[in-house]
């Protein structure tokens, strides 16, 4: 049932993001996921979850239920604007790019690959991922993505496109190791996002003040490679988006490998953690990480 309704939604807002002015796919989206909010308690269990443990720890206070569902609701309507976001990237350009969003220490990133032996640039499920990837590439820069294929063939055939579309280069995981590493030859950005474990075991690591599972996925790849690593996001903010980017501290280099390995990890979810509390209704991960 939840699979033949996110197909169904997703091939709609693909339509809808194509063919109808922004204005008409900003309401449809937000009918949409009222409908979502209505048909996914199990979702919106976990998110109330999440919020609870983040405002918690950001505002040392007990937070009611009335308070946390409202948040809930407020991330399921910033994630129908993800959605709309999303399919109506076909329409996007530099014109736009340059209206719509602030863009902050690109120097990092214009650092990192001076280098010349690629960027990781890590990421998360905050504000609009997608859309940052995107910006990136209209902005002139090469930039390839990993990402996972989605519950169905058509979804993920759906968001390969689009992606493709304005120049971000798809790579699934599970892919050949050559297509991973391939980047650092070509001195491409490879954005990873960096708070959901996917094909690994992932590890244990404080977050929020409660221990959760991250994976250590981004952080292996960089020590092993001996690449750049730095984060970048995409947020609302003000009626506009702002692209930011943020050194990560490289580990000293009397650790070994596994202790750089859990060095970038620990910076990297001190990153991730500083974002969502600056921004925690656009937080759009509806997966429970913590340790019970």
């Amino acid at each position: 049932m939840i699979r033949i309704f996110y197909e169904i939604t997703y091939i709609i807002f693909s339509f809808i993001g194509k063919y109808f002015p922004e204005k008409i796919c900003y309401i449809i989206s937000y009918i949409l996921t009222q409908l979502r909010y209505f048909f996914t308690p199990n979702l919106r269990k976990i998110m109330k979850k999440n919020l609870k443990i983040i405002f918690e720890f950001k505002e040392k206070r007990n937070f009611t239920e009335s308070e946390l569902t409202k948040y809930v609701k407020e991330v399921y309507i910033n994630f129908g604007k993800y959605m709309t976001e999303f399919f109506t990237i076909p329409k996007l350009n530099y014109e736009k790019v340059k209206k719509k969003v602030i863009v902050e220490n690109i120097e990092i990133l214009d650092s990192a690959l001076k280098k010349g032996k690629g960027v990781i640039a890590l990421t998360a499920h905050i504000g609009n991922w997608e859309l940052a990837g995107v910006i990136t590439s209209i902005l002139g820069y090469k930039i390839s993505a990993v990402v996972i294929p989605y519950i169905t063939p058509k979804i993920t055939e759906i968001y390969k496109r689009i992606r493709e579309s304005k120049g971000v280069e798809v790579i699934f995981t599970g892919s050949n190791p050559k297509d991973f590493i391939k980047f650092k030859k070509e001195n491409k950005i490879l954005a990873i996002l960096g708070d959901r474990v996917f094909t690994e075991k992932g590890v244990v690591v404080d977050f929020m003040g409660k221990k959760a599972i991250f994976p250590r996925g981004p952080a292996t790849l960089a020590v092993k490679l001996k690449t750049e690593f730095i984060s970048g996001f995409l947020v609302r903010e003000n009626n506009k988006y702002k692209l930011f980017f943020e050194k990560i501290e490289y580990p000293p280099e009397n650790l070994n490998e596994e202790e750089k390995i859990d060095f970038l990890l620990n910076q990297s979810v001190k990153i991730i953690e500083k974002v969502i509390l600056k921004y925690p209704t656009q937080w759009l991960s509806f997966q429970n990480i913590w340790v019970e």
